[in-house]
């Protein structure tokens, strides 16, 4: 927002506050309330709101907006009114301003299509349900579009037959194309882990199965809640499932009513089913993906690699001796490397535990120096040089951090990559 657009913004403000409540707040005092909400993304229009009744004003409710459809909607809009089946809702703990808060997520749906969603609060949402939602928010976030459920949100259930059933033919994906929000999504992938489980569902025992499936493209997670009689190895065309995300991760959700059909081994042959290589561009795009392989140049060596402190109980990094979880404890030392990697069109961050950094520094742990001379024999070693990384990659607000399962050097052999040009060259003259 620019400072024009701002000083307007407080002249409204103000502006409701003496209608409604006679008061006259100091600009200084509402443009620094102001724009703490908006440098934590708070909407302008939940600000304004939220602001006039801190200083004793009226909120003046807006009548109901007309309903849109989903497929209608736009970033950065504000009064949403939509009717909607909820399709998933899953609870998630965050931390704000170092405190824990739940929130809950998952997808709607109606007949125009499907769009993710954030509730700020527990709005006792239920699978399957159909809600009439006023008052909502939409933002862009990591190139996806998402709908908000704040504290003026109201939501209310409503009978299923107000909603239009849902006209999306299945659409077939390859695993690669998999994105957090897709719906009747048809998928043709080798199971290649599969596990189960059991979960309390409104006090009731449910098994669960989840795993990674994948095809000549690539990896995804998967689970499904009800039971395909799945085997490891089995090729299979799964239809009417859906996709959330975490982190980037794409997951592939399925229930009994999704169908199944077994396929031909031979349709994905297992070799085909393997770490997939792509350019940094492309998983900073992805905001994420799960088994890759990237190739960069390391361009700098991260604050806190070398030797650290971890909890003895669950592993995090000590600071200060303290542990988040534990409190004060006697650590445990490890090594470990965070390094950035540029390809020359995108760049992520890459953390390397104790055995791949041993790898690459061709020494043990008691062997490394001390904590100053260890970053600088890092510098000297991998600064400037091309490593190749295999791992998941996971996204967040800071960007795309993969978390290496593999690691080795990677830097070009000048002499027999000139002899290579060289030969094409001859050939085509």
């Amino acid at each position: 927002m620019d400072e024009d657009t701002l000083i307007q913004q407080i002249d409204e403000i103000l502006e409701a506050l003496r209608e409604t409540s006679g008061k006259d707040i100091s600009r200084d005092t509402l443009e620094k309330e102001l724009r703490k909400f908006l440098e934590y993304g708070v909407p302008f229009e939940h600000a304004k709101q939220t602001l006039v009744k801190k200083f004793g004003g009226a909120v003046k409710l807006a009548a109901p907006s007309e309903r849109m459809l989903i497929v209608d909607l736009k970033p950065s809009q504000q009064s949403v009114h939509v009717l909607s089946r909820i399709i998933s809702v899953n609870p998630r703990d965050i931390q704000v301003k170092g405190e824990t808060r739940k929130i809950y997520y998952g997808i709607l749906g109606d007949e125009s299509g499907t769009i993710q969603f954030t509730a700020w609060k527990d709005f006792e949402l239920e699978k399957g349900t159909v809600v009439d939602i006023t008052n909502a928010y939409t933002k862009e976030w990591q190139g996806s579009l998402k709908v908000n459920f704040g504290d003026r949100t109201r939501i209310t259930k409503v009978d299923a037959a107000e909603l239009p059933e849902m006209n999306l033919e299945p659409r077939g994906y390859k695993v690669n194309e998999l994105r957090g929000g897709l719906s009747s999504v048809e998928v043709t992938a080798r199971i290649i882990e599969i596990q189960d489980r059991e979960v309390d569902i409104s006090g009731q025992k449910k098994k669960v199965f989840s795993g990674v499936l994948g095809d000549e493209t690539g990896k995804a997670q998967f689970t499904a809640w009800h039971d395909f009689k799945l085997k490891e190895g089995a090729v299979v065309k799964i239809t009417g499932g859906y996709v959330k995300a975490w982190k980037g991760i794409p997951q592939f959700t399925f229930d009994e009513k999704a169908t199944m059909e077994k396929l031909d081994a031979n349709t994905i042959a297992k070799k085909d089913v393997k770490t997939q290589k792509i350019p940094l561009s492309e998983l900073v795009e992805r905001n994420g993906a799960l088994d890759v392989e990237v190739e960069g140049t390391v361009i700098e060596i991260q604050r806190g690699s070398g030797h650290v402190q971890r909890c003895p109980e669950c592993n995090r990094v000590l600071q200060q001796g303290s542990c988040a979880v534990h409190g004060a404890v006697e650590g445990k030392t490890d090594l470990r490397m965070k390094l950035v990697i540029d390809d020359g069109v995108g760049s992520v961050n890459a953390i390397l535990g104790k055995e791949l950094t041993e790898k690459l520094l061709g020494k043990t742990m008691p062997e490394t120096s001390d904590e100053d001379g260890l970053v600088e024999e890092m510098n000297n070693l991998l600064f400037g040089h091309r490593v190749s990384l295999q791992g998941n990659a996971l996204g967040d607000q800071f960007g795309v951090t993969l978390i290496a399962r593999d690691a080795k050097r990677a830097d070009f052999n000048v002499a027999a990559e000139a002899e290579r040009l060289s030969q094409e060259l001859e050939e085509f003259q």
